[in-house]
């Protein structure tokens, strides 16, 4: 889904939103072609609302975004899969674009190698798409990457 960088600088905007504004913290990411990885946490509050206001938005920009790009020739397979889906598993959506549910790890609760490996960059390397994240475009190592990261301690 996340084939052209339109759509992931969408969800840049999105996380960048969400940190701004709804008290997200941003440790690591990675946008990947049909997933997004994130090692995230909030200030104070509530990290399932967050994340679903999060995603609510991010779809509703990123399917307007597929159904207006020009140049889109998937458009129209794209937009019925996601309505599939929303008659499937929704009633009251017409489109539905995120999995439902998030699929947490307490890194509280992990060794610090087990911290290493759950990283979101680690998901890049293990799909051998770069040998070095700093070479992708869409992740946080990336040095000229836009979201508002903050300090990850481990």
């Amino acid at each position: 889904m996340f084939t052209r960088s339109e759509y992931c600088d969408l969800l840049v905007d999105n996380i960048n939103y969400c940190i701004d504004n709804k008290r997200l913290r941003v440790y690591e990411y990675t946008i990947m072609s049909s997933q997004l990885h994130m090692i995230v946490g909030t200030e104070q509050g509530n990290l399932s609302k967050a994340l679903r206001d999060f995603k609510s938005y991010s779809a509703k920009q990123i399917l307007r975004a597929i159904a207006e790009h020009p140049a889109e020739n998937r458009k129209e397979w794209l937009l019925r899969l996601f309505q599939f889906f929303a008659h499937r598993y929704q009633d009251n959506s017409e489109h539905h674009f995120w999995q439902f549910g998030n699929q947490p790890i307490d890194l509280d609760k992990l060794g610090k190698k087990e911290q290493r490996a759950s990283s979101a960059l680690e998901h890049l390397l293990n799909a051998k798409l770069v040998d070095d994240p700093r070479h992708y475009r869409f992740c946080s190592a990336y040095p000229g990457q836009r979201v508002k990261l903050s300090a990850r301690i481990l």
